[in-house]
Parts: structure tokens; C-alpha cells; sequence
């Protein structure tokens, strides 16, 4: 089970030690929670499994409605019909390298890494130990998802705090109406994302991301931030991942 909280720090600069030891593992979780899409058969615990939903609810949802509704699916014929949709939505997305397929290959690593990825999920769906799948009220909220994507992303980073990896995952999304018949979603709640969960046979972590001064601006879009500037491209991971992960 996951250790105590870590504690606040009110630090106006770069983290001091005492914030180290109190936030590393909070810190450590958002800089190594990669999107994993490759998993061992290894089935998650029923333990586990109620820490990372636990967890998940406790993000705000508007108005505090807390609508989302999450179903958990670990049989295996649902999850071959999800695989079916995902590889009929992997299909459609890869014919526009159906001419020449050696161009994902050429694409930066990055985005060559995640489109492989995607391939082998689409391919091998039905494998993943359990796949989650976040509803909530239709018209409940202005912006659709607006109030599911905290939980989803809490879900995700409680799943790496136990050493599960996941991400959302779509592609099975080709035919709603039949995935909810056939889960028995009632008309009034709308599936929001698919998340596979298990435990990675990929290496997790660390997160590589745009420098903040790209993507950050200081009172108006495209006005710079002179302490972003100043920061390494590379953040501070380093104050937060082991030396040796």
C-alpha cells in the first residue's frame, strides 16, 4: 500500500531539501508517468485496483456533481470486442501510411515510439489485465469531460504510484452505442475514455516534455517568462528522479 502523504511545502523558490523529502514521491509519480501501452498478463489485485479508483474519486468534479461512473473490465470476450474496434480504428488512422508504411520509421523517435505503441495495443487489447472505462452524465457539464479528466489523470498517477502503467485509449470507441449495450451503460451517460491498466513491460519513466519557456507565457500569449528562460530545457526532473532510473 502507498506510504503516507507527502507534506506541504510553501517554498516561494526552487524546492529546498525539507520539500524533497516531503513531495519526492508525489513529484517523483509526475515526472515518470509515461503513457504505457504494453503490459504483462499479470493480473492487478482486487487491492489495488480499489486504491487506484480510491484515489481517483477524490479529484473536483463541477459543481461537485461526481458523476463519473467507472466500469472495470476484465472479461475476456468484452475485451476482444474492444480489440476488434480498436484495430478497425487503427486501420482507418494507418492508411495514410498505407503507400509507403517505412514512413512511421522515419518519424522523430518520439512520435515513432508512440505510434508503435498504439499499433501493439490495438493488436493486443484483449491481453491487457483490465481496461476502465469513465462515463459520466450526458449535458451534465458545459464542456464534455471537463469534469472526468481530473479524475483520469489522478487515476493514472495513483496506478504509477503501484507500479501500474495505462493511458486513454479511444480507438475502441468506434461503435459507442454497441459498447454500451453491451455493458449495459444507460442512455443518459456517455463514455468519456477507455483506459487500459497493467503492469508495464516497458520501461517507466522519465517523462520528456517541451521546455516550460515554449509553453508558458507572462501576462499575454507569446509574452516570454524570464524566469522559465532561465531554467534548464530539461525542467526539474533531475531534483526528483533517482540518478539510476
Amino acid at each position: 500500500m502507498p506510504t503516507s502523504p507527502p507534506g506541504d511545502s510553501a517554498a516561494s523558490g526552487p524546492p529546498s531539501e525539507a520539500a524533497l523529502d516531503g513531495g519526492a514521491g508525489l513529484f517523483h509519480a509526475l515526472y515518470t508517468t509515461r503513457a504505457l501501452r504494453r503490459f504483462r498478463p499479470d493480473p492487478i489485485p482486487e487491492d489495488v485496483l480499489f486504491q487506484i479508483l480510491d484515489a481517483a474519486i477524490r479529484a473536483p468534479t463541477g459543481q461537485n456533481a461526481q458523476d463519473w461512473r467507472f466500469i472495470i473490465v476484465t472479461d475476456p470476450a468484452v475485451k476482444q470486442r474492444m480489440q476488434d474496434w480498436a484495430l478497425e480504428g487503427w486501420d482507418r488512422y494507418s492508411r495514410r501510411y498505407a503507400d509507403d508504411p517505412a514512413q512511421i520509421d522515419a518519424l522523430p523517435r518520439s512520435q515513432r515510439l508512440s505510434l508503435r505503441s498504439v499499433e501493439h495495443l490495438a493488436h493486443h487489447l484483449a491481453e491487457a489485465p483490465a481496461v476502465i472505462l469513465v462515463c459520466g452524465l450526458h449535458g451534465r457539464h458545459s464542456t464534455p469531460g471537463g469534469s472526468s479528466f481530473p479524475a483520469v489523470q489522478n487515476l493514472l498517477l495513483a496506478a504509477r504510484a503501484l507500479g501500474v502503467g495505462g493511458s486513454i485509449f479511444n480507438l475502441p470507441l468506434r461503435d459507442p452505442a454497441a459498447l454500451k449495450s453491451m455493458l449495459d451503460i444507460p442512455e443518459n451517460n456517455d463514455i468519456v475514455c477507455v483506459l487500459p491498466i497493467g503492469y508495464p513491460s516497458d520501461k517507466i519513466g522519465p517523462v520528456r516534455r517541451k521546455p516550460v519557456k515554449k509553453v508558458v507565457y507572462r501576462e499575454k500569449f507569446g509574452q516570454g517568462w524570464d524566469y522559465a528562460a532561465a531554467q534548464p530545457d530539461d525542467g526539474w526532473g533531475a531534483r526528483w528522479i533517482p540518478d539510476d532510473a
